[in-house]
């Protein structure tokens, strides 16, 4: 029952600034408009599908006792599809969660390489690979739907999902993704961050600099997540993996989903203006169109895409 206050306590004023910004983004979508919204807002829907699901399955879950007022609940889903539906958004969502941390990466670098271009194929095309990222798990955790999956009972008597999949075959896929996603996180944000440390102020204030650090931090959380996951993976059958499934994983998670709006607020100052304008009415707030793309002239962008090039060329040739 500790955990569920505690997680109530940081997890409902995050939840609740996560749809303040996702409010003020969509209201005033004609000067905050740039592929990175929108990869932001879409990161915001699946993250509020993986709160619902952690919530359900893992925080709810284990402080329910076997007599408590949602025991109920837990006994009527027992051996059903809504069970095994459960027990595969575990797995599904970290292959949503990481994916997408990955991809926002390379959108960030290749707008950092060539806004002008990237900058419309990402507005044009983004939905592509968001319809893959949302579905393409369901590929992987097929097995779980053949399986018996069932509420079974900790030693403190709450409620604990079980399927009996073996956990190598989840976990073993899903760590080498998990992998492959971060070494693309990292690789993407370090050429970023290489290229935006040699350009000058008024680059660096139009390559939306400030989200290379969010995304950045996010894949530290991931690498952690990555680093539990393994050790879970080799530890199954051990005591050390109901203890970390049941009190850490819940509060990995919770890194991934809940604290990209506080990033945003902190790192976006457009953002924190109109929040105080639309939400809070504190102030009046004059926002300079975000979609850098659109207000920029073709020859100032050429000038700066001059800038970026030469940057780059010296990056490369001081490596050798």
């Amino acid at each position: 029952m500790w955990m569920l206050m505690v997680n109530l306590i940081y997890s409902i004023p995050s939840l609740l600034l996560y749809f303040i910004t996702a409010i003020v983004i969509r209201k005033n979508w004609k000067k905050l408009k740039s592929s990175f919204f929108i990869w932001y807002l879409y990161d915001f829907a699946m993250n509020c599908l993986t709160m619902i699901f952690t919530f359900i399955t893992l925080k709810t879950a284990s402080a329910t006792c076997q007599t408590c007022l949602l025991a109920p609940f837990y006994r009527t889903i027992q051996d059903t599809v809504i069970s095994q539906f459960l027990y595969s958004m575990m797995y599904h969502m970290s292959y949503t969660q990481y994916c997408t941390t990955a991809v926002i990466s390379v959108n960030r670098l290749s707008i950092i390489l060539n806004h002008y271009t990237f900058e419309k194929l990402w507005l044009r095309f983004s939905i592509i690979p968001m319809f893959v990222i949302c579905f393409a798990p369901f590929t992987v955790n097929f097995p779980i739907f053949s399986s018996n999956c069932t509420w079974g009972s900790r030693e403190d008597k709450t409620f604990v999902l079980f399927c009996d999949v073996p956990s190598t075959r989840l976990y073993n896929p899903l760590i080498i993704f998990q992998v492959a996603c971060i070494i693309c996180s990292i690789v993407c944000n370090f050429i970023s961050f290489l290229v935006v440390i040699k350009s000058t102020t008024e680059i660096k204030k139009r390559l939306e600099s400030n989200f290379i650090v969010l995304i950045s931090i996010t894949t530290v959380v991931q690498l952690a997540g990555t680093v539990i996951t393994i050790i879970l993976n080799g530890n199954s059958n051990t005591s050390i993996y109901k203890v970390v499934h049941t009190y850490v994983l819940p509060f990995i998670s919770d890194g991934f989903t809940i604290m990209h709006p506080w990033l945003l607020v902190v790192l976006s100052k457009p953002v924190r203006h109109l929040i105080r304008r639309d939400i809070f009415k504190f102030e009046s707030a004059s926002v300079e169109p975000h979609n850098s793309g659109a207000t920029w002239q073709q020859p100032q962008y050429q000038h700066n895409q001059q800038h970026i090039q030469q940057n780059i060329s010296r990056l490369t040739i001081s490596k050798y």
